[in-house]
């Protein structure tokens, strides 16, 4: 959703045009669009995507987090750079330096291969929580796998609650009781944003379990 406002903060764009650059399904980004719509963060005219100015002042918000974010990296590795000690001859810097300079390029290589066998090796995400899915009850079970199904679709740990009951066609009263329950046996936690709404997504113990699926 931030990489959304912070694209149609530079400029309106097509549905289309929005999932090209974020590399979603047009159905996934529509849901969102649809969704942020409603609670007046955006609109539509003439088949492109327009921020309203309360759109305009959280993407403008998100961008600065970003940059101080980035900044601060920035002014660590400054320091760490200040406060380096400078030794050895001039040939010694320069094989140093080429010594680093190859063990970056293995470790990219390393990383992107590692990341590449990794993806190849993981699990149904179902079957790396079926310890925990056992000691559900039905409702809640249901609303886990559902919860899954997404995350295997889409990579989205978390959903708003608007989203959850438009496609899961809940009751509030009955879909709360099952998400508490989640959240006591500590599966899944519950947040109330501000800016954006009710947030549902899997605790830290679930995404531990996941990412090492």
């Amino acid at each position: 959703m931030e990489a959304i406002l912070v694209l149609l903060h530079a400029r309106p764009l097509r549905t289309s045009e929005i999932s090209s650059n974020l590399g979603y399904e047009t159905k996934y980004v529509s849901s969102y669009l649809s969704y942020w719509k409603r609670k007046g963060l955006m609109y539509q005219e003439g088949g492109r995507w327009y921020l309203t100015p309360q759109g305009e002042s959280l993407a403008a918000s998100i961008i600065d987090s970003y940059s101080n974010s980035r900044f601060k990296e920035m002014l660590v590795i400054a320091k760490q750079m200040l406060g380096e000690q400078v030794k050895g001859s001039m040939n010694n810097k320069n094989r140093q330096s080429n010594q680093k300079e190859d063990e970056s390029v293995l470790s990219f290589i390393e990383s992107k291969t590692k990341s590449k066998v990794n993806k190849s090796q993981k699990l149904d995400p179902t079957v790396c929580l079926s310890d925990i899915s056992e000691k559900l009850d039905k409702d809640e079970r249901d609303i886990l796998f559902f919860l899954l199904e997404r995350y295997k679709q889409w990579g989205s740990t978390y959903v708003y609650i608007d989203q959850l009951q438009d496609e899961y066609k809940a009751d509030s009263a009955w879909l709360f009781r099952v998400l508490r329950g989640l959240q006591t046996k500590r599966i899944l936690y519950l947040y109330n944003d501000p800016k954006l709404g009710f947030r549902i997504g899997f605790s830290q113990n679930v995404k531990r379990k996941l990412d090492s699926c």
